[in-house]
């Protein structure tokens, strides 16, 4: 994989994910290879004393897979997940899923950023288990219906669920006092992950 100045998509968001965690890139993951990506990948070129071409080719990928000390093997599944149809605000929108394990899936970024967090949770002795990613619109709309009917969770309005949009995760915690959701607690925002639904432990979105 190989992208450079004027690069577009799914590949662009997952590098400009990585520089952030390698903190040399302070603007937002939008997946445009612009100016601001290009100083990011000469600035980490240069402090790993690779060439200063300002292209993020496969030296420099696996570089940041080093430096971000995770296995190859999940950040690469990320730029070639599958292309999906999701919803954002109401709106169909297109984009690459990645998977995070147990059949699960999410937008290949936020794939790429899970999958090196449940990594770092694993070395600390903490499994994250999803049981539930990405949702189609089929999905969101039996959630919703068992939710109004009061025999299930929360769920959005379908079309509205980060869900669809393939960034939010529900992660089995076991609650608020549990190992696994005090670690989250305190690790989780340094990968792009926040809990923001009050009440809901498990739920976790990706907002870079």
């Amino acid at each position: 994989m190989t992208v450079r100045l004027g690069s577009r998509g799914a590949e662009v968001r997952t590098l400009q994910a990585e520089l952030k965690a390698a903190g040399v890139l302070s603007g937002k993951v939008d997946g445009i290879f612009g100016r601001q990506t290009l100083a990011a990948v000469k600035k980490f070129q240069a402090k790993n004393r690779l060439v200063q071409d300002g292209v993020a080719g496969p030296r420099t990928f696996a570089k940041l897979r080093a430096d971000g000390k995770a296995p190859a093997s999940n950040v690469s599944k990320a730029p070639v997940g599958t292309l999906t149809t999701g919803y954002v605000n109401g709106r169909a929108k297109s984009f690459r899923v990645a998977s995070i394990g147990n059949g699960k899936k999410l937008r290949a970024d936020a794939a790429a950023q899970f999958n090196k967090m449940k990594a770092a949770a694993r070395r600390a002795g903490v499994s994250l288990s999803p049981n539930s990613g990405f949702r189609t619109m089929a999905e969101q709309k039996r959630l919703y219906a068992l939710y109004k009917a009061g025999r299930g969770n929360l769920a959005a309005k379908p079309g509205y669920s980060n869900h669809q949009g393939g960034v939010s995760v529900d992660i089995q915690t076991g609650g608020y006092s549990s190992k696994t959701y005090k670690w989250l607690a305190k690790n989780a925002r340094q990968y792009g992950f926040v809990n923001d639904v009050r009440g809901e432990p498990w739920h976790w979105t990706y907002k870079r």
